[in-house]
Formats: structure tokens, C-alpha cells, sequence
């Protein structure tokens, strides 16, 4: 006597290609949106007696901006090799993602 078709059914095989294909699309979608293009507006900061630029960027970035993304991406802009020694009076360029309006 043949068992009933739920018995038949591999359930464990099912869920390992469910949830890989739900993983796939999770990943798929995450390299989708950054991907996405977008407005970057740029801001000169001069740096002044005591500034990091840390602290520079922490002032221009949104709560949506990566700061360790952003702080090398100023270091490469910039031309910074040793990000602790800012001397006072110099132009920095730094480009943050423009801030959506709600």
C-alpha cells in the first residue's frame, strides 16, 4: 500500500530551496539598491583648530550615511593620508548623499 502524498513529500528539501531562493532574493535586492544612483551634493568645509574628520563628517552626514564609507571616501578625495593631522585652514571637499524629502 502506497503512503499518502503529505507522507511522500520531502518537506526538508522543500524548505532548504525555499529559504535558499528567499535568500537569494534578499541579496539580489540589496545589490539592486545600492546600485541605484544617487544625488550626491558637495560640500567645502574648511577645517578648524581642533576638527577631526570624523567630526567634520558626522556634522554633514545623514543618519542613512555609512561613516566609515564616508570617511574613507573623503580620505580618497581628498588626498588624506594620515586623517589626525588636519592643519587648520584647509579646504576640505566632501560629497554626501543628497537627504530625501519625505
Amino acid at each position: 500500500m502506497k503512503k499518502p502524498l503529505m507522507y511522500r513529500i520531502k518537506w526538508e528539501k522543500i524548505g532548504i530551496l525555499l529559504t535558499i531562493a528567499l535568500a537569494a532574493g534578499g541579496i539580489g535586492y540589496g545589490y539592486y539598491r545600492d546600485m541605484q544612483a544617487s544625488e550626491l551634493v558637495e560640500y567645502r568645509v574648511e577645517v578648524e583648530q581642533g576638527d577631526t574628520l570624523w567630526g567634520i563628517l558626522g556634522r554633514l552626514a545623514t543618519d542613512k550615511d555609512d561613516m566609515s564609507k564616508l570617511t574613507w571616501q573623503a580620505m580618497q578625495d581628498n588626498h588624506i593620508e594620515h586623517p589626525g593631522e588636519l592643519q587648520p585652514g584647509t579646504e576640505l571637499i566632501v560629497h554626501v548623499k543628497k537627504a530625501r524629502e519625505l
